[in-house]
């Protein structure tokens, strides 16, 4: 299908399409691999941060109308960072909460301008690079130590070239659902030699989730490769599409059935074999906090960022830490959004949410491709993860920025004027 915003670089000559092709991919690239934690360990982030943002502003500037009918037309994309930026009026911290809205305002604008340019297919093959990149890297690291240390967290589980272990898992996982979608493009869509080579990034790629020991991706996984293999069946063959169905029946109907006979909880046997305990490693406990803070301030929240940012809270801070939580997050999206703009910023980030999830869910039905299966369910992991870990409310987040610039591309690249 033809795209029904065509999208033109300025100027007539072939070098300088060159130029801001080059231009374009440079923003989208970098910002991927910025926010997928790729360099933070050696702290040169902030300052590449800050050239994405010249790019970004530069070249948004020098296609200001069109992006103009972008930003109109996706609005529900820019209203939590715009809840965010507001909350400056209460907030208990307000170079914060600036700060840290003006750093969400543009992680949006960057993740819309990507998904204007590029169509879910260019943006899936630049994903699989950028979060390969730092997957791969981590996989030299963790067989010649060429990167430096430290290779393991010091509560197990391998970082590779990430600050935390759940970088590895997330992103990893991620990768091994782009590469093995990748995989099952047809030759115009993808070609021959990069599918052939994606069998082998989705191996490593997976053997990386493995060692890192991030539980929640471990789990995820065999779970989402399963799903993007029964909504691409109709592109194997008949006996392996059947034989695949046939297993997954028979392994939902059987493993319920022994489980019973054997009198074995399958909550416990999972929490067992995670190395989770019935808290799944605190969580429970951090969602309590969470939710007496909540309670004090439920429409409005504290200001984005400031719950974290404030002595005010040091206690709260504490508590949070005896829980068991390093990172400044309660690992779960909805108390993360809330404690920060209480209901008003839940409502503006589902409102984002269930959209793009509404137009990856018609792209699909409407399509059937390898591309729409695999934006669908490159979809669904973020807010799959965001329930248990610290996605959906931070600046600068991958998750986030997927989630934004692939409904941008659904809806720009592929649904017609008219359902829009």
């Amino acid at each position: 299908m033809a795209a029904s915003v065509a999208y033109a670089a300025p100027g007539p000559g072939v070098g300088q399409r060159a130029f801001w092709r080059g231009w374009d991919l440079a923003i989208v690239f970098l910002a991927l691999m910025l926010a997928g934690d790729t360099l933070n360990r050696w702290g040169i982030s902030a300052p590449a941060w800050m050239l994405v943002y010249g790019l970004a502003f530069l070249r948004i500037l020098s296609v200001w109308p069109a992006f103009w009918q972008v930003l109109v037309r996706n609005r529900v994309c820019i209203a939590y960072p715009l809840v965010a930026l507001v909350s400056v009026l209460w907030s208990f911290d307000r170079p914060a909460t600036v700060a840290g809205g003006i750093q969400l305002l543009m992680s949006a604008f960057i993740a819309m301008f990507a998904g204007w340019r590029y169509a879910p297919r260019q943006l899936m093959l630049i994903a699989l690079g950028a979060l390969g990149l730092g997957v791969m890297a981590s996989a030299v690291n963790w067989a010649t130590l060429v990167f430096g240390g430290p290779l393991y967290s010091a509560v197990g589980g391998l970082l590779g070239i990430y600050t935390n272990k759940n970088m590895l898992g997330h992103y990893g996982l991620m990768v091994v659902l782009l590469a093995v979608s990748v995989t099952l493009m047809p030759p115009p869509e993808a070609p021959r030699p990069l599918r052939l080579l994606t069998p082998l990034v989705a191996g490593i790629a997976a053997f990386m989730v493995v060692l890192s020991l991030s539980m929640t991706s471990v789990v995820l996984m065999p779970c989402y490769v399963m799903l993007l293999f029964l909504l691409n069946r109709r592109r194997m063959p008949v006996l392996l599409r059947f034989a695949m169905v046939a297993g997954v029946v028979l392994l939902a109907g059987s493993v319920p059935l022994l489980l019973g006979l054997l009198g074995l909880d399958p909550f416990t046997l999972l929490l067992d074999a995670t190395g989770k305990d019935a808290t799944l490693t605190g969580r429970t406990e951090l969602w309590a906090i969470a939710a007496e803070n909540i309670a004090q301030a439920p429409l409005f929240g504290h200001g984005y960022q400031a719950f974290w940012s404030s002595s005010q809270f040091a206690a709260q801070h504490f508590a949070v830490l005896r829980a068991g939580a390093t990172a400044p997050s309660f690992h779960n999206f909805i108390a993360d959004v809330m404690i920060g703009n209480g209901l008003i910023g839940l409502i503006a980030m589902l409102a984002m949410i269930l959209r793009r999830l509404s137009l990856a869910f018609g792209f699909w039905r409407r399509d059937g491709s390898a591309v729409a299966v695999a934006a669908l369910v490159t979809l669904l992991l973020p807010v799959t993860l965001a329930m248990v870990e610290p996605y959906f409310y931070r600046q600068h987040e991958v998750m986030t920025m997927w989630v934004i610039m692939m409904g941008v591309s659904i809806l720009h690249h592929f649904l017609p004027r008219t359902t829009r």
